[in-house]
């Protein structure tokens, strides 16, 4: 994904932050992007900013909002799912590989939406320690979650593709289209 698509493409509507909004539970904050729609059209992950109108440090560039997949991936993570994964990482060169850089790619445009906003320095002394998805430490598989949105944005994220793929297709199984049936169900 490029910054450029992000931000020019990625303005939230109204109707978009309201959804997002009760989605999460909570106010959106900083400048917040549509990163990827579901397929009926809602948002399903939000990208924020690095830096909040107040310069809080906000390390998770991309958000899962759809409280339908937040439910799935918080099973997953409640289950064995996560230490398979790191057996996998361990054991398959290749696919650490794939997530180094796709963790590099990550904290580039963290980094360059920091340079637009004027805080790149600032922002990259504030996540030095923080190389991995969603501001974890490199190689984390702390939040599912993270991964699973930063591969919906449009990231080369081999974790994130591979809870995608062990959810199946729970958006087409289970929603209508609409998110109320599963705002109380939160992770």
């Amino acid at each position: 994904m490029r910054l450029e698509d992000l931000l020019e493409g990625g303005a939230l509507s109204e109707e978009d932050r309201r959804l997002a909004e009760s989605q999460l539970g909570r106010r959106l904050r900083g400048e917040v992007r549509v990163a990827s729609r579901c397929p009926h059209g809602k948002v399903q992950v939000i990208a924020t900013s690095p830096l909040l109108d107040d310069g809080t440090p906000f390390p998770t560039l991309f958000w899962l909002t759809c409280p339908l997949l937040q439910r799935e991936v918080s099973r997953l993570e409640n289950g064995d799912f996560r230490d398979r994964l790191r057996e996998r990482l361990s054991a398959e060169r290749r696919l650490a590989s794939a997530l180094q850089s796709a963790e590099d790619d990550y904290r580039s445009l963290r980094q360059e939406w920091a340079e637009r906003l004027g805080c790149g320095e600032k922002v990259r002394d504030l996540f030095s320690s923080r190389a991995g998805i969603g501001g974890t430490v490199a190689g984390g598989l702390k939040c599912l979650h993270a991964h699973l949105a930063h591969y919906l944005a449009g990231g080369d994220n081999p974790v994130g593709a591979m809870v995608h793929a062990e959810l199946g297709d729970p958006q087409g199984r289970e929603c209508p289209g609409d998110c109320r049936p599963f705002l109380g169900r939160r992770r």
